[in-house]
């Protein structure tokens, strides 16, 4: 009996340490589903790479759009600037009304953290110096926990605590600036390896 009691304690155990699984899972080897369901510029998806420039008459960096609601979580990715992009960056929105709640943007001269406490307001949290090398792919993790988030960019940490950081988070965004209205013979954006995970 004691045998089995300890037998069912250790498998209890292993389940509860075991960890979540995934809200959301991108290879980006093959066309993007239907949850991406807005967006500016050109973007393509294949060989494990999303790739997006601008293109069109609107004078835009490109940015695409995808359904998920989040609360605390990890985000995953990785991205890189190709030709003259001069930053990239992984948006985050509430309903329509709401609008942006928060951006991490990385550029090729500084990291910053950005929210919105209204729509139309931008509030800076915290930012780093960079420098960011182009053509290198760039490790990417955030963390939202209630009101308080941690980025890490590489080696490069920000941490920032603000109200409009807890508000249910219901779709986001990847995007940036590419290099400008000549399209993708001036420059592109690239992302790969989205993973994004529940905090327990």
């Amino acid at each position: 009996m004691l045998l089995r009691l300890i037998a069912l304690l250790a498998c209890v155990t292993s389940l509860s340490a075991s960890p979540p699984s995934p809200l959301l899972e991108e290879d980006f080897r093959n066309p993007l589903s239907a949850e991406w369901y807005w967006g500016l510029g050109t973007w393509t998806a294949g060989d494990g790479v999303l790739r997006g420039f601008e293109s069109g008459p609107r004078r835009h960096g490109p940015v695409k759009v995808r359904r998920l609601e989040l609360a605390d979580a990890v985000v995953e990715c990785e991205f890189r600037l190709i030709g003259k992009a001069s930053f990239a960056g992984l948006i985050f929105n509430g309903n329509p009304e709401r609008g942006h709640l928060f951006h991490l943007v990385m550029s090729r001269e500084r990291l910053r953290l950005l929210v919105h406490p209204r729509k139309g307001e931008s509030l800076d949290l915290a930012s780093v110096p960079g420098p960011l090398t182009a053509e290198t792919w760039h490790r990417v993790r955030l963390e939202f926990r209630g009101m308080e988030l941690r980025a890490t960019v590489d080696d490069r940490e920000l941490t920032a605590s603000h109200a409009c950081l807890a508000e249910p988070k219901l779709t986001f965004g990847l995007g940036g600036e590419s290099g400008g209205p000549e399209g993708e013979a001036a420059g592109a954006l690239e992302f790969r390896r989205l993973r994004i995970t529940p905090l327990p």
